[in-house]
């Protein structure tokens, strides 16, 4: 992928000559009545430049320490906007029932939830970007009826993470991204980092049908329906799993305790229209994270 124009390279490249700029405005024209404090200078002078670098977020990675059980951001994190809201991924005119995160689903615990859309005749749903971020892994395996499903993680520079699992068409751009991906088997689902790094962009289409096309049990046959789950990787979520859910649970750490309800960061236009729609799920409306 080709970048134009600013990129964070080139900022960084630039560290030392915003130093030296931070350095001299600073001294007010005169060099002579600073002698006595430079190192306060050159703090200070650093202490602004941090500041211009967390509302860029240069070069940050973001990554989950398996040590401490920890996300971290490698890099300066640009600060989060507040409050935080986003739009849909989805035309919630669409939507026909809400998969709740946190809650037991088939058989598993999803810290994430979803949208279905029953009663239809196909599988075209677009799935857009609800903002600027980079993806951070993803797969693609056989589910199924031997259907390829597409899964994949992205996260803004300022450490809120999307997941969306079962998109089933991807954007064109998407499509050069994960030829790129080892196609596992069985319904494995186990991620692989994106490198170098694919930027998507706000309202950016991601995929444009989701689900299944062949399901038996499902209305004409199929299975329509995308995952949809929001992390802040900030902190952590306040929820306490015991030591047994834990072990049945391993992606816990990881996931389960920096996931929030979307509902609350969904634009009050969907928001409204998310909590009136039925549970899309046999588990209802049970929440760990939704009150």
């Amino acid at each position: 992928m080709n970048n134009k124009g600013f990129t964070p390279l080139i900022f960084l490249l630039f560290v030392p000559v915003i130093l030296i700029v931070l350095f001299l405005v600073s001294t007010n024209g005169s060099l002579l009545t600073q002698m006595a404090s430079p190192i306060e200078t050159y703090e200070r002078a650093k202490s602004d430049l941090a500041d211009i670098q967390k509302k860029v977020g240069v070069n940050v990675n973001w990554q989950f320490d398996q040590k401490t059980k920890n996300w971290q951001a490698i890099g300066v994190a640009s600060n989060c906007p507040e409050p935080l809201v986003f739009p849909s991924p989805v035309d919630m005119s669409l939507v026909s029932g809400i998969l709740y995160p946190g809650q037991e689903r088939g058989g598993d615990y999803k810290p994430h939830g979803g949208f279905r859309f029953d009663n239809r005749d196909d599988n075209n749903i677009e799935v857009r970007a609800i903002f600027d971020g980079y993806i951070l892994k993803a797969s693609r395996y056989e589910d199924i009826g031997g259907e390829v499903q597409n899964f994949l993680f992205y996260v803004s520079n300022c450490g809120i993470m999307v997941m969306h699992d079962h998109l089933l068409t991807l954007s064109p751009k998407l499509q050069e991204v994960f030829a790129k991906i080892p196609l596992n088997k069985n319904g494995d689902s186990r991620t692989t980092e994106v490198t170098p790094k694919v930027y998507v962009k706000k309202d950016e289409v991601l995929a444009t049908a989701i689900g299944y096309k062949s399901f038996p049990s499902g209305y004409a046959g199929r299975n329509v329906f995308v995952d949809f789950g929001l992390y802040d990787l900030r902190k952590t979520n306040g929820f306490d799993y015991d030591t047994a859910f834990r072990s049945k649970h391993p992606n816990i750490d990881e996931y389960g305790v920096y996931a929030v309800c979307w509902f609350d960061y969904i634009d009050a236009k969907d928001a409204s229209l998310v909590k009136s729609l039925p549970a899309g799920g046999h588990e209802g409306k049970v929440s760990d994270y939704c009150k």
